[in-house]
C-alpha cells in the first residue's frame, strides 16, 4: 500500500466538506447528490433521509461512486478525488454514536438540527479504489490506489 498517497488523500479529505454521491436506481438510471461528509479512519460518513433517492438506491445496491473536489475557475487549481466503493447503513449503537461524534466535531452547527438529524440515517462509504487528481503538480496529474 502506498502510505504517501494515502496520507495525501487523508489530508485532502479533511480540508473538504462536501462529496458528490453517485448511485444507480432499480431501473439502472444514475443519480447524484451533494452531501456533507466527515472522515472516520479511511471511510466517509454522511447523514441522509432514509426516504431520499440515494438512500433507497444504496439499500437496493450498495455500490456507489464519490467525488470530492476543489471549487475553482483556474485549471491549475483543479484537484480532487474519484472513488468507487460501497455504502452501508451504520446501525444504531456504538458505531453510530462514534460516527455522530466525529460528524459533530467537523460540523458543530449540526447540534442545532439534532431533532432532524435523529430522523436521518447515518451511512458509511468505504472506498475500494481512489484516483487523486492534482493539476498543481502538472496538467492531468493523477495517482491511483486500490484498497481491496
Amino acid at each position: 500500500m502506498n502510505d504517501q498517497l494515502l496520507s495525501k488523500i487523508r489530508v485532502f479529505l479533511v480540508h473538504h466538506s462536501t462529496l458528490t454521491l453517485s448511485t444507480v436506481n432499480v431501473d439502472g438510471k444514475p443519480q447524484s447528490c451533494p452531501l456533507f461528509f466527515a472522515c472516520d479512519d479511511d471511510t466517509l460518513i454522511f447523514f441522509s433521509s432514509p426516504k431520499s433517492r440515494h438512500s433507497l438506491n444504496v439499500n437496493a445496491n450498495d455500490k456507489a461512486a464519490v467525488t470530492v473536489h476543489n471549487e475553482t475557475w483556474n485549471w491549475e487549481e483543479i484537484a480532487g478525488m474519484q472513488m468507487e466503493g460501497e455504502v452501508h447503513l451504520i446501525p444504531v449503537g456504538h458505531a453510530r454514536d462514534h460516527a455522530w461524534e466525529i460528524y459533530k466535531k467537523k460540523f458543530p452547527f449540526v447540534v442545532e438540527f439534532e431533532a432532524e438529524v435523529s430522523r436521518s440515517e447515518l451511512y458509511r462509504f468505504t472506498p475500494k479504489w481512489i484516483r487523486l487528481i492534482d493539476n498543481s503538480v502538472s496538467f492531468g496529474y493523477r495517482e491511483e490506489i486500490r484498497l481491496e
